[in-house]
């Protein structure tokens, strides 16, 4: 079958007339590319452009994968030939454009951008963390690396992020490479090399490699050369082109396991380029499970009618279909709260979720997040949930839903952080 895949591309560049389309046509026929702008309102957000690519596939669920490496290739191109900075922004839908007429097969992504919610962690131990550790003047050498780590823990590519890990774990090993000069090891038993003429082992200054192995075995406490062998396998396959998916199978982790590990590898070895005795004293620091990014995407298969656009071609970007996410809760950035209700209390609750009226999905909400607990409903409140309640009471507001909470809040109310947050306090030889 034929199809069309239309993305929104973020890009420095737009086309010189905004009522034009742009073509271009694959020289093998492998796809046809068709740009236009998206014209915007204001300055708000980022300037994009329409890029469809039209391309043959097996069926529709193959499509995505297809036209992903299509668009690979386009952007490469555009980026060669003009300079000029572009990045996807979203896809927006697949269409079975085979010719025909009447209802067509589409595969539509949801419109909103829903970004999670971040982990409320911030607090005053963890300034007063910072300001001791900035006691210690960190090196040149220790700042750079912690710089490629920032920028690994942010990114979303997982190709592009053990590569930003691996420079700051290269830029430490250089730094901290021992200068006791080291033998070559037999790749097969691993002893020290020998050279007959000579009659002795030859040493030298410790390469790169060899740092970096060194640095490894300080901060891994099971060490074993699967450990570092995975390690550098990544690295050489990726420095030399190659992807997760074409490596993996020679690893014997998956590729998030293997970013994990050398993120937990990094964060250690920073932590060792500060003086023991400054962990005398509680410093908190926060580590995270894993390093990897994950998004949700909800696709809808439908079936629909496809206009054409005024070139008489068809334009999946006029399909009359929109799907979006839809949160449960408003945005959150504080910390949740707890309290402790009876069991008759929580069935009065849902009572009150159940009613008319602007307090329904509030009661809602924290009738649904509760556990049971030796015959006690602990239920959990989101922060923009408390801060409504705790007005309403302070205002003498009346009402059922204020009486109920008026009764439970004053007393019933625990601090409460996420379990997901982990916080390691290093003290001492905790280092």
């Amino acid at each position: 079958m034929q199809c069309i895949a239309s993305y929104e591309i973020e890009s420095d560049l737009s086309v010189v007339t905004d009522a034009i389309r742009l073509k271009i046509q694959h020289p093998n026929g492998r796809f046809q590319v068709r740009i236009k702008n998206i014209v915007r309102q204001d300055y708000s957000s980022p300037f994009l452009i329409s890029l469809q690519i039209i391309f043959d596939s097996p069926n529709l669920n193959e499509a995505k994968a297809l036209a992903e490496d299509n668009l690979v290739e386009c952007l490469n191109m555009l980026v060669l030939v003009t300079g000029a900075g572009v990045r996807l922004n979203r896809i927006k839908n697949i269409v079975d454009c085979t010719p025909t007429s009447g209802m067509r097969d589409c595969l539509v992504w949801d419109e909103s951008v829903v970004h999670d919610d971040p982990i409320p962690f911030l607090n005053e131990s963890i300034m007063s963390s910072i300001e001791h550790l900035l006691q210690f003047e960190l090196s040149p050498a220790v700042k750079r690396a912690l710089k490629w780590y920032r920028i690994g823990i942010y990114e979303s590519i997982q190709e592009d992020q053990f590569q930003y890990f691996w420079f700051a774990l290269e830029i430490l090993a250089e730094h901290q490479k021992p200068p006791e000069k080291v033998t070559d090891k037999c790749p097969k038993c691993k002893s020290s090399l020998y050279c007959e003429t000579c009659r002795t082992h030859p040493t030298h200054k410790p390469y790169a490699k060899q740092a970096i192995q060194a640095l490894i075995q300080s901060v891994v406490k099971t060490f074993d050369d699967e450990i570092f062998m995975d390690l550098d396998k990544t690295r050489n396959a990726l420095m030399h082109g190659a992807i997760f998916n074409e490596i993996e199978h020679k690893l014997s982790k998956t590729s998030e396991e293997i970013i994990d590990l050398l993120g937990k590898i990094l964060f250690k070895a920073f932590v060792n380029q500060f003086p023991l005795e400054l962990f005398g004293e509680k410093v908190l620091m926060g580590n995270p499970t894993t390093y990897i990014h994950r998004t949700m995407t909800a696709i809808a298969s439908v079936r629909t009618i496809v206009p054409n656009g005024e070139d008489g071609e068809l334009d999946p970007d006029k399909i009359g279909i929109k799907i979006s996410k839809v949160a449960d809760a408003p945005p959150q950035s504080g910390q949740p709260s707890v309290i402790l209700m009876t069991p008759d209390q929580h069935k009065q609750l849902g009572v009150l979720a159940h009613e008319q009226g602007d307090h329904s999905a509030l009661c809602k909400r924290v009738y649904e997040r509760v556990d049971i607990d030796n015959g006690k409903v602990i239920a959990f409140i989101l922060s923009t949930d408390m801060t409504k309640i705790r007005d309403a009471i302070k205002h003498g507001e009346t009402g059922a839903w204020q009486d109920f909470f008026r009764d439970i809040v004053n007393t019933n109310v625990l601090e409460y952080e996420k379990e997901e947050t982990e916080q390691p306090v290093l003290q001492g030889n905790s280092k």
